[in-house]
């Protein structure tokens, strides 16, 4: 099969001939030339300098790589060299860090950064001059977007850098030759386990900042036509075992595929395997032919495909749209003693009890209750339900929890066939409830071999509370960020998602440039597959949530929604992997293109 790639535009090997742009071109929001409507809206545009026209590969139009599937790339922007023109955001530098915590300093409030950045120097003098408090750019008014939470000119955090570089190696040396010193207290370093702390910090492009740049900026759109192919979800042989998009595709049978839901992090699940430090648990909502497979983080958003309208119920199913969705799983038994129904709520599906990642779940805290990405919410009191497809290895209750499991086998039917014994494999089409605290006492009532238990499930329009069940239903949670189109206008929800800081402000992930995986659905019904590769100043630095919800308008999207920003990116066409993944900035931790093992991807199968 030939490898569909876009063809490397001259602007890019032109970009690297250093230049000096004016400064004007990197004002936020007030490009010097408004640009065309075919010239893509992200960076600066200039209608004399070639390198900041958009070129689109194939010129004349999508690709048409099947009947109903059409493929395209575009490509923008140079990599500006030293002196790095005017762009702030178009050089190298050190963020950083000490151990032993290894956490990069970054504040919410420039008074905490710049006492930081004071403390550095108090320790090593000789940095005076190269430390600074950078903001982390937030989107303001001006930048065309709404949300449900008020935007702001002010930066949403502070980071505290360190020189300015003209690479990534020079960056790297001014550190490896230990030019940021220890960590000093009372004028004597730090130690920890009988070594000295040293300052250290994490090599990066400035432009991860969401400041100007020049890019370049590298995209790829996929447009399918829900009429002639089935977009859904998939996962590996079983979900405790995360594969690469492309295997998935490949085993799906699809044409096309892209990266979908985030994982959860493997210290949270004891003995599920986490090949890339994430599991194969799928981090909010995941809903296949109606069946729920995890759980939501209440209220995120998440792609809807073949669903009930909320708005109009009595209407055709809808093959796509972006939504904010709730899963509610209740398990019934009859009290011995009273003959009344005694109704439990079933937290988690396909995970162990007591980690909610992402929280989200029904609990009188309001920190609980409300999505908070990536955070390790706990419940004392949860039931978990582990159907069939997460595998027949049962994920162990971490010990961190102090909490002991107790665990029923069930049929297929939910009826209870006796205590499962932790760590015992599942016998093939059986599932398991497993409890803790409430959740335990539960199930320890009902445990007599026999008792029938009564499964109720639904999901949920979140705003208007109203059912999206349809007998295809498929709900893929949106990876890692907001819904980013409402009616063709930019409408980034960072709070429904849990991308808020502890002063309820945008967090700085909401302001970042990053590798994106996105999804927008066009007001004809097509589902279009965009990928944007990031974290490489040669080929593509990412996108901040607002770029991309401009970019998904310029594309043609009604609605749209940020599925991954990160790592995982990917765009499978045909069994090749389009894309460049990228684990950090300029050069992958591992070998390029690394292809993560990740929980699931959405794939295009021919109807």
């Amino acid at each position: 099969m030939r490898k569909i790639r876009s063809l490397l535009p001259a602007l890019l090997v032109l970009g690297m001939v250093p230049v000096v742009v004016p400064s004007s071109s990197f004002a936020v929001g007030t490009p010097p030339v408004s640009p065309p409507p075919g010239q893509m809206p992200v960076g600066p545009y200039d209608p004399a300098d070639p390198r900041t026209w958009t070129v689109a590969w194939p010129k004349d139009g999508p690709q048409q790589i099947a009947d109903g599937i059409g493929y395209r790339t575009y490509s923008q922007g140079f990599a500006s060299g030293a002196p790095f023109g005017e762009a702030a955001g178009d050089h190298w530098s050190l963020s950083v860090r000490y151990q032993p915590e290894g956490t990069e300093v970054l504040k919410t409030r420039k008074a905490d950064a710049d006492a930081q950045v004071a403390k550095l120097v108090q320790d090593v003098p000789a940095l005076a001059g190269l430390v600074r408090a950078v903001p982390v750019s937030a989107p303001t008014a001006a930048g065309g977007w709404s949300g449900d939470v008020a935007a702001a000119a002010e930066p949403v955090a502070w980071a505290v850098r360190v020189g300015s570089f003209g690479s990534k190696a020079e960056a790297a040396a001014f550190q490896d030759e230990g030019k940021l010193g220890y960590v000093l207290k009372d004028g004597q370093p730090v130690v920890v386990d009988g070594k000295p702390v040293r300052y250290t910090a994490r090599v990066l492009y400035d432009a991860l900042d969401g400041r100007p740049t020049t890019g370049p900026w590298s995209v790829r759109v996929v447009t399918v036509d829900p009429a002639k192919y089935d977009v859904q979800s998939t996962f590996g042989g079983t979900m405790a075992n995360p594969n690469s998009v492309r295997d998935m595709v490949r085993a799906s049978g699809a044409v096309v595929g892209i990266n979908a839901s985030e994982g959860v992090p493997g210290k949270y699940q004891p003995g599920v395997p986490a090949p890339d430090t994430y599991t194969g648990d799928v981090q909010g909502v995941l809903v296949r032919n109606n069946r729920i497979d995890s759980e939501a983080n209440n209220g995120r958003s998440a792609l809807v495909l073949n669903g009930r309208n909320p708005a109009n119920q009595a209407g055709p199913v809808v093959p796509a749209r972006i939504g904010e969705v709730s899963t509610t799983v209740k398990v019934t038994a009859t009290d011995p003693v009273t003959g009344q129904p005694d109704p439990r709520r079933v937290f988690g599906v396909n995970r162990p009890a007591g980690y909610a990642i992402g929280c989200g779940f029904e609990s009188a805290k309001p920190e609980e209750a409300a999505p908070r990405r990536n955070f390790p919410c706990t419940n004392p009191d949860d039931l978990t339900v582990i159907r069939p497809e997460w595998g027949t290895q049962v994920p162990a209750v971490s010990p961190d929890l102090g909490a002991e499991p107790f665990e029923l086998l069930l049929s297929s039917g939910w009826v209870v066939q006796g205590v499962h014994q932790p760590g015992v494999p599942v016998p093939a089409g059986k599932l398991v409830l497993q409890g803790i605290g409430a959740g335990r006492d539960w199930l320890m009532k009902y445990q007599a071999t026999g008792t029938v238990l009564k499964p109720s499930a639904d999901i949920l329009d979140t705003p208007t509370g109203k059912s999206v069940t349809s007998g295809e239903l498929g709900v893929v949670a949106g990876g890692c960020g907001p819904s980013l189109l409402r009616d063709g206008q930019p409408y980034l929800n960072v709070r429904a998602n849990g991308l808020v800081a502890a002063n309820g402000r945008p967090n700085s992930a909401s302001a970042e440039r990053h590798p994106r995986t996105l999804v927008g659905v066009t007001a004809d019904g097509k589902i279009q597959m965009v990928t944007v590769d990031g974290r490489d100043p040669s080929a593509s630095v990412g996108m901040t949530f607002l770029e991309t919800a401009h970019l998904m308008r310029w594309l043609g999207a009604e609605q749209a929604l940020s599925m991954g920003c990160g790592g995982d990116t990917g765009l499978v066409v045909n069994g090749v992997l389009q894309n460049n993944p990228m684990d950090d900035w300029g050069t992958p931790d591992r070998s390029s293109p690394y292809e993560r093992r990740l929980p699931n991807a959405l794939v295009a199968v021919k109807r």
